[in-house]
């Protein structure tokens, strides 16, 4: 008996090995173990792998009877009891519709749950029976599967990088433990059952070893999510707000523009070389980053460019260290007033107020938002570009957070409460109450979570991602 109970995810990885390497010995075990699995009364997610598996098992002759006899009907009680059609005419793209929740958002889906299909009336039978012999095994004919499987996914963002994870802790030593036993227990055999026992070792060191090879990569890449927080003033505020106005208004003065602009830059290029050193530190792993933060200073340009870190704005790329999400604009970030072209400028040395689109050729204008007491304006898309970067990370650092700024009170707990990825969050500041606040924050939407708030949270969570 294992010491820890088998992961979904492994029970049906065994089954994917077995089919793609055609080695029945695996692939009778794991029918065993999802068989077994299954009537414990676990519940399944992976609904779509399970019917992939289904799919290529029906339409392989090459498979023995008893095998199929075992897995092919529990995996159709396991879709069955969740509303999902298990007949081939049915992708599981389309069958995986009828029930489900978002992973980000709260809607749930639900179709009628009259219609649940069944592969050419299969015979039920006893399953702790399918593998006795049998003197003559019956034939059974399956229909070729009309599509190409590929994994699920569910609101898809082309803009986001998900990195996947797999819940393989202990099942690895599981295996070679089995592994180990039967070689035990067979080795009294005569020469065939040796010869057996070994391809069947074999197997599972195969599986096992890509198990493992996935773990490590598992530990080496992690998503880092960072939201850097910095006091915004009243003042900077309202000359945002009323330079929004002025650039709506096509008979403002274009003098009165600029002055109100050159008067924002000298408020947002506020100083962010605190960042240097856990920046330059994360360059050297193999993590990604999401920076997410309220500042607006051209300096974190300047900071990125002069410690030579590769970064993106507002669009996650596998090339780039660190995906910059500065949520209410940049002192840098320009945005065409016709065509809404952005274009980021890199010219640190001179200071643009106003550029031409490369485009259209019309004006452009930093793109700056602003909120106060009671009025709030920000781009959504950059909003919840932020939101699922949040969401799809497994590491928060957040770095001077404020008790006052609903707007980003509101993004992490809203991402907090969509995600399944969060695991270690770390939390920054020299106010005891703040830490202790925004702890409790997150401890009340999720209390599983590890929540950092020591003196040696830095080390702590560097210590974590290395």
């Amino acid at each position: 008996m294992a010491p820890f109970p088998e992961t979904e995810i492994m029970t049906i990885k065994r089954l994917e090995v077995a089919l793609r390497k055609m080695d029945f010995k695996l692939l009778k075990d794991g029918a065993y173990k999802l068989h077994e699995k299954y009537h414990s009364g676990f519940k399944f997610e992976f609904l779509d792998l399970l019917k992939e598996i289904f799919m290529d098992v029906s339409n392989n002759a090459s498979i023995p009877n008893d095998i199929k006899d075992i897995l092919m009907p529990t995996i159709e009680d396991i879709l069955s009891s969740q509303g999902i059609k298990t007949d081939t005419s049915t992708s599981p793209y389309e069958a995986l519709n009828q029930n489900r929740v978002s992973s980000l958002t709260s809607l749930s889906y639900n179709t009628n749950d009259e219609q649940v299909g069944e592969v050419q009336q299969l015979p039920k039978q006893n399953a702790f029976n399918a593998f006795s012999p049998k003197p003559e095994p019956s034939v059974k004919t399956f229909k070729q599967s009309p599509f190409s499987a590929q994994p699920f996914k569910e609101f898809t963002n082309p803009s986001i990088v998900e990195y996947p994870k797999h819940e393989i802790q202990d099942e690895a030593v599981e295996i070679q433990q089995e592994s180990q036993f039967a070689a035990q227990e067979n080795s009294n055999n005569n020469e065939e059952n040796s010869l057996n026992q070994e391809n069947g070792q074999s197997s599972n060191v195969e599986f096992e070893q890509e198990v493992n090879e996935q773990q490590a990569v598992s530990k080496k890449q992690k998503t880092v999510a960072i939201f850097y927080n910095q006091d915004s003033s009243k003042e900077k505020n309202k000359n945002i707000q009323k330079y929004r106005e002025l650039i709506k208004n096509n008979n403002s003065s274009v003098g009165e523009i600029l002055g109100l602009l050159n008067e924002i830059n000298i408020q947002a290029d506020t100083n962010v070389s605190e960042l240097k050193g856990i920046l330059e530190q994360l360059n050297n792993t193999t993590n990604f980053v999401n920076l997410i933060t309220n500042s607006q200073s051209a300096n974190l340009i300047q900071l990125l460019s002069s410690s030579e870190i590769q970064y993106s704005i507002f669009n996650p790329s596998k090339d780039k260290k660190i995906n910059l999400m500065p949520i209410f604009g940049l002192s840098d970030l320009f945005e065409c007033s016709e065509c809404h072209q952005e274009f980021l400028n890199t010219q640190g040395d001179i200071k643009a107020l106003v550029l031409q689109c490369p485009k259209c050729k019309s004006p452009m204008f930093p793109n700056f938002y602003a909120q106060n007491e009671r009025d709030v304006e920000i781009n959504l898309d950059y909003y919840n570009m932020a939101n699922i970067a949040f969401a799809n990370s497994e590491v928060w650092l957040i770095i001077h957070p404020s008790l006052d700024d609903k707007i980003t009170i509101n993004l992490l707990r809203s991402a907090l409460k969509v995600s399944n990825q969060v695991e270690e969050i770390y939390i920054i500041d020299k106010d005891i109450n703040v830490r202790e606040a925004y702890k409790n924050l997150f401890a009340e939407i999720n209390e599983n979570i590890k929540i950092n708030i020591q003196t040696s949270v830095i080390e702590d969570f560097l210590n974590s991602i290395h």
